[in-house]
């Protein structure tokens, strides 16, 4: 049986491993690029252009850059003042999905979809890992609850409050956001037989709203791109900054133009789909399918969230342009499911599947976990969390004070705790960069003369590097530093034969892990040398 409320352990052990995140080093490649964006915006003013590496940046647009640089100038240049706005966000759109799922059943399923909405393998990831997704799902889940409210009870400020995060979801990652309200809400209003709610003056005063809040976002790209047609964008002139966001974006990222193809095949979002599902891939699925199941009889509440989820999910997977953190944006609806399914096995004697479902992915857990610790020998501290967690989780069970699926969660969240607090920080000391910015003074300015970025080094020393394509790499002075990788050591030597190493570090592109790596005899094979070079 579940039991009728949540432990309070799982939501101590969810809040530790959120706070854990909070304060790691940033992880390249996007996560320490967005940031350095968001710095240079807070170091130079500027909020109407957006850069990357020096170059005009003509993608994702405002919202997470503007946040993260307003956090910057409150808080200073740290990295968990740039993960802060969307930890903040995280946490309003998990109480929208608790008033949602609350609105929907009963605060019982808003307290399961919370949860569930934040202890997603994907979402726990995409804590440390911070791109735009986290904000993106957030102001998602807060445009469904409102919108639906909408639909339900047609107040103004359920359209007008809808609106605003709508318009904040679309300013954070384009016409995307869009897509999944606009389906969403319509099913909503086809399933309640309340279309005719989306057809009223209330509706116009949202769009009006919506229109007004995206209106920053247009005119920070009309300033950039729509009047500067000369500028070169990925080997196109006369490029609509408004154009785009409002159209191309959406049609390049299906087509696999722009950006090019990441996965061209279809099924893989259904492969990820089981990962970034965990610990519920099981309770999901079987949530999705109950979910369309009644809507060849009776009607369940939770309906129009699987129905919207098919053509969703299959939209994005004709996608030419495909990362398993795409699927962030569908979370809201995958957590009502889930809660919705989670919150009736109270109600079922047939645990049979469910049991073996909830043992096979403690296991999966328990093994990885025992993984993480072999390919980096443990610290005493990590061995402490470990068994103290692991210690508490066996207690609980034993005493019967908490089932197998709350063990199996419990399980989860421990393992997430232990790549945060173990895995992951010894993994970024493969981060040349975040190595090697502590060995440069402060006051000194980097040349790049490699064909990598330098985000965690800039982020860490709170200053831009000079990129590959600014300067002239014969124009160097005395005491000039220069970052070099392997592939362009021997044409710098060539140019400045006398200059010093002054510090070097093994590299590894950390986001991009390959059993080779992880295991220790192999190790060294994988890795790169970078240098930082003085010219005497």
């Amino acid at each position: 049986m579940m039991h009728k409320t949540i432990p309070y352990h799982l939501w101590f052990m969810l809040g530790f491993v959120y706070l854990v995140a909070l304060f790691m080093p940033l992880m390249e490649n996007d996560s320490a690029q967005f940031a350095v964006m968001a710095m240079r915006m807070a170091q130079e003013s500027d909020f109407i252009h957006l850069f990357k590496d020096g170059l005009d940046y003509l993608d994702k647009p405002h919202m997470h850059y503007w946040l993260a640089a307003l956090s910057f100038k409150l808080l200073g240049y740290a990295a968990w003042a740039y993960r802060l706005p969307s930890f903040l966000a995280l946490v309003a759109g998990a109480y929208a999905l608790y008033r949602l799922g609350a609105q929907m059943e009963s605060k019982r399923l808003g307290a399961w979809s919370a949860f569930v909405f934040l202890s997603f393998q994907t979402m726990l990831l995409a804590s440390f890992d911070l791109r735009t997704d986290s904000l993106l799902s957030s102001f998602v889940a807060i445009a469904l609850w409102k919108l639906i409210s909408y639909v339900r009870d047609q107040k103004w400020n359920d359209a007008l409050i809808g609106a605003i995060a709508a318009g904040l979801a679309f300013s954070t990652k384009g016409m995307i956001a869009i897509v999944v309200l606009g389906f969403t809400v319509l099913c909503y209003a086809l399933v309640e037989g309340r279309l005719r709610s989306l057809f009223s003056l209330k509706i116009v005063g949202g769009l009006a709203v919506f229109a007004l809040t995206i209106t920053p976002v247009l005119y920070a790209y009309y300033q950039q791109f729509d009047l500067h047609p000369e500028k070169i964008i990925r080997g196109l002139s006369g490029r609509s900054g408004v154009r785009f966001i409002l159209w191309d974006q959406s049609f390049e990222r299906l087509s696999g133009t722009g950006h090019g193809k990441s996965s061209s095949g279809y099924f893989f979002f259904f492969h990820t789909l089981l990962w970034v599902l965990l610990p519920f891939t099981f309770y999901t699925i079987k949530g999705w399918v109950h979910a369309i199941r009644p809507s060849f009889g009776s009607r369940q509440p939770l309906l129009f969230a699987g129905v919207a989820l098919i053509p969703l999910f299959l939209l994005m997977s004709a996608s030419q342009f495909k990362l398993p953190h795409y699927l962030n944006i569908l979370m809201p609806l995958f957590a009502l499911l889930t809660a919705k399914e989670l919150e009736g096995l109270s109600q079922t004697r047939r645990m049979g599947w469910n049991k073996i479902a909830d043992s096979g992915i403690a296991i999966l857990y328990g093994a990885a976990g025992l993984f993480l610790c072999l390919v980096f020998t443990p610290t005493p501290v990590t061995v402490g969390i470990a068994l103290i967690g692991g210690a508490l989780l066996l207690y609980l069970q034993l005493n019967k004070k908490s089932n197998l699926h709350f063990g199996l969660i419990g399980i989860a969240l421990l393992f997430n705790a232990i790549a945060f607090y173990h895995f992951y920080p010894q993994l970024l000391n493969f981060q040349s960069g975040q190595v090697l910015s502590e060995r440069i003074p402060s006051e000194v300015k980097v040349y790049n003369y490699s064909e990598d970025y330098l985000w965690s080094l800039e982020f860490r020393r709170k200053q831009l590097s000079v990129p590959k394509h600014a300067y002239n790499i014969q124009s160097l002075s005395s005491g000039d530093y220069v970052y070099v990788d392997k592939k362009h050591y021997a044409t710098f030597k060539s140019f400045y034969p006398e200059a010093i190493e002054w510090a070097s570090a093994s590299h590894f592109r950390v986001t991009r892990l390959n059993f080779d790596f992880l295991k220790k005899s192999s190790r060294e094979k994988q890795l790169s040398l970078k240098r930082i070079m003085v010219i005497p």
